[in-house]
Parts: C-alpha cells; structure tokens; sequence
C-alpha cells in the first residue's frame, strides 16, 4: 500500500477489543479494532480477522466469537494475547463463561455473544457478520473503552 494513503488510515479512530474463540484444543483470543455495529434488526456486528491468524480458522470452523469490550485501563495486561502460545493466553486472567461458553473477561465492560451468519472475503482479511445471540454490561458506570489512541495511537494488527 502506498506510504501516504497508510499514513491517513492510520488517523482513523476504532475501538481495541478482544475476541474469544473456542476450539476442540481450548479457547483462544485475540486483540482486534475493526468491529463495527452492522444491524439494529437483527442485532449485527461485522468483525473483520486476517486469514493468517489462527482465530480466523477457529472462528470459520466453531462458527461463534464473542466480543469482549475492554475499559482503557486494560491497555498494557492485554498485550497477553500477542503471546505466541494461544493455549496459554487465559492463564493471568480471571474470566467467565458466556451463554454459549466463550470466555468473557471478568474485567472487561461487557460483551457479545455470536453466531456467524455470513462471511465476506475482503482481501486479506475475511468479515464475519455475526448476529448477537447475548451479551451484558459487566463493568458499569464511567469505565471509558480502549481505543486506538489510547494502544500507542495506531493499531494496524501487523504488529
């Protein structure tokens, strides 16, 4: 990609945010940016995963993720999940079970629970629609989400 149109890309704004998976081998989870609300009727959120990570191929095969909403303060104890053994990811932290059995971060600010409905090859990256099968608030109150600028400003997932 041209140098001057990654350097505008970068300005965007998005939200950090882990997604959990599980799989036959245990559960996995990994920091992701582009989640987007996609439909109110039904409830939709788009992900999109690179096709390389091995939460790409965990998500297509399980058919479920859930989205963990991350409060600011979070920013330095989820870099866990860029460990490179994802069966190890879940040892320092305290989580939870969601109604389908996905972890949920006990210190998360709440999170969604889906099932993919459609998948969209969009380059190296695939987006899995998934409607919202259950979620709560789990922190409540002024807890502000993470976002990019608070992650070292840029996060483009290459890292």
């Amino acid at each position: 990609m041209d140098k001057a149109w990654q350097d505008v890309l970068d300005r965007f704004s998005y939200g950090i945010y882990l997604v959990t998976v599980l799989s036959p081998e245990g559960f996995n989870g990994m920091i992701a940016s582009w989640v987007t609300q996609c439909s109110h009727e039904p409830p939709r959120v788009a992900l999109a995963i690179r096709k390389s990570r091995l939460c790409h191929e965990q998500i297509r095969e399980s058919g479920t993720f859930c989205i963990n909403v991350l409060p600011r303060e979070s920013a330095e104890r989820i870099r866990q999940f860029k460990i490179a053994d994802w069966r190890k990811k879940f040892d320092a932290c305290s989580y939870s079970p969601s109604p389908s059995g996905l972890p949920v971060l006990d210190d998360c600010i709440g999170y969604l629970d889906c099932t993919v409905d459609h998948t969209i090859g969009t380059g190296d990256h695939t987006l899995f629609i998934g409607t919202i099968q259950s979620g709560g608030m789990i922190l409540s109150g002024t807890t502000a989400p993470l976002t990019t600028a608070d992650y070292g400003g840029v996060y483009r997932g290459d890292k």
